[in-house]
């Protein structure tokens, strides 16, 4: 039986769930040699700056939050010298998305970004950004399968990041010629 699967925005009492999702995915991505993120980041108070802002988003289910994803306009500076194809119109970035590390390999990934991407498509964004940690090969994977073009690598504090994009305004153009 599938359960029903709720994209909401995250508020202050999602706080404490929201640090055991993060940190349990840690855990497991250090687990498996991604060493992506630590106790620098993401920090208790990155996310509950994320929450103030209202750009922290969760995927919840019936066993509890199953990912998250920080949805916002927000571009790290290295990004300027990325080789960006799309420049017209908002563009949206994706930040921080997580998988609960009980909910992973269930598509929960797949689930929140497509409704990353419709979250910007209905405010009318032209195209997406993103950054990857080249070892977390599950997410690298992720973003290709889903259209994700690479632009191009920054330099972050944990090292060399992959950069994504993805034009909404063709993808919007296609459906609109079917």
């Amino acid at each position: 039986m599938d359960q029903k699967l709720i994209f909401r925005r995250a508020e202050p009492e999602d706080l404490p769930r929201l640090l055991d999702l993060y940190l349990g995915s840690i855990e497991l991505m250090r687990f498996q040699g991604i060493d992506q993120w630590d106790d620098v980041y993401p920090s208790e108070d990155v996310l509950a700056q994320d929450i103030v802002n209202r750009e922290l988003y969760v995927l919840e289910d019936d066993d509890g939050l199953a990912a998250s994803i920080v949805l916002n306009e927000d571009q790290e500076p290295q990004y300027r010298y990325v080789d960006w194809q799309y420049h017209t119109g908002p563009i949206g970035v994706i930040h921080r998305l997580c998988v609960d590390a009980g909910h992973q390999g269930k598509g929960c990934g797949k689930k929140i970004a497509r409704m990353a991407e419709e979250y910007f498509r209905e405010r009318d964004y032209s195209a997406i950004r993103l950054d990857a940690f080249p070892r977390n090969e599950p997410a690298i994977r992720l973003y290709r399968s889903m259209g994700y073009e690479f632009c191009g690598r920054i330099l972050l504090r944990k090292g060399v990041f992959h950069c994504f994009e993805k034009s909404l305004a063709v993808e919007l153009q296609e459906e609109q010629l079917l």
